[in-house]
């Protein structure tokens, strides 16, 4: 027996556990990473409808906040004391979108990020699956379980991008495992594509205008917004630093980023690589993530200069 199914084993008992964790539960809280993209609010959401849907008489409630926030809920200190807390796609407990999950009777946690930090009493990590959503997919089919349409897909729409549509190194023959089987649970991938990648003509206006300011250095490529260059174009915060990948496929470019102003004047790096390993440099700067897409928040000019520097030299370095 090879070491990738003793640990695949492992993760499914792990996973089994938690079910039984659920099944006993009569109060479970969902929480996930700050700043939120599809594999969080995927597998967090997904797990809340397959509860409901597997247990109609249990409280279940997803917290945090983001671009969704009118899909999560509020409760009080008191409903997190008493529930069991799980947390979905976090590396580290600094970035739980809130901290009161420390407050639950019992933790768990599902995530394919590169394991910086424990927690929780089950700890299911997968860093070999290119989404969390994939490793939800996976261990729901090997459990013989249904979930139902809509858990099935927002489990699809975080795998489709976090896998950057099954294109990025992460991907593996399991991806296109999980993605057939929640097809089998009526998830729609046309549906899933227009939901994640279609755009209104102000956020075309947004990546045109990262795509127009780009600076290239080598084989790095940039582009730096400013708080005026988004809030003018009605585009939130969270939409404009989502658009990294409007800098993609340009042959001869290692690594590309997105500085994005925030509200209080600080920058938020999102970094992307085709090969590069990038995360030990966003770890310098206290961010994360995976080794070819991590993400910093809080830079100060000075900080963002010497960024800008270090990924120039890394990414002429792999040529």
């Amino acid at each position: 027996m090879t070491l990738i199914k003793i640990y695949k084993m492992h993760n499914f008992e792990i996973f089994k556990q938690l079910l039984a964790a659920i099944e006993a539960a009569p109060i479970i809280t969902l929480f996930r990473h700050v700043n939120p993209d599809p594999d969080a609010y995927g597998s967090q959401l997904a797990l809340k409808e397959w509860i409901q849907y597997a247990y109609p008489n249990k409280q279940v409630y997803a917290l945090g906040e983001g671009e969704r926030s009118s899909e999560m809920d509020e409760v009080d200190d008191q409903t997190i004391a008493n529930s069991l807390a799980i947390v979905t796609d976090t590396a580290n407990r600094e970035r739980i979108d809130d901290q009161r999950y420390t407050l639950a009777k019992q933790i768990a946690r599902i995530d394919h990020h590169l394991r910086v930090d424990d927690f929780g009493d089950l700890d299911l990590v997968e860093v070999s699956a290119s989404a969390t959503c994939e490793i939800q997919a996976l261990m729901f089919k090997q459990a013989g379980l249904t979930i139902g349409q809509k858990a099935a897909q927002e489990l699809l729409q975080g795998l489709m991008a976090d896998s950057q549509r099954f294109t990025i190194t992460t991907v593996r023959a399991q991806s296109f495992e999980a993605a057939a089987w929640l097809m089998e649970q009526q998830a729609n991938p046309q549906q899933a594509a227009k939901f994640l990648f279609s755009r209104d003509y102000s956020t075309f206006e947004i990546s045109a205008l990262i795509a127009n300011q780009a600076v290239k250095r080598g084989a790095f490529l940039f582009s730096v917004l400013s708080q005026k260059d988004y809030l003018s174009r009605g585009v939130s915060f969270e939409t404009a630093k989502s658009q990294v990948n409007a800098l993609n496929n340009i042959k001869g470019i290692m690594i590309w980023a997105l500085f994005t102003q925030q509200p209080d004047g600080l920058y938020s790096a999102s970094l992307r690589s085709a090969k590069v390993a990038i995360n030990e440099l966003a770890n310098q700067y206290g961010g994360g993530g995976h080794q070819q897409a991590c993400g910093i928040k809080n830079l100060d000019v000075r900080q963002l200069t010497s960024l800008i520097e270090q990924l120039e030299q890394l990414a002429q370095s792999e040529m």
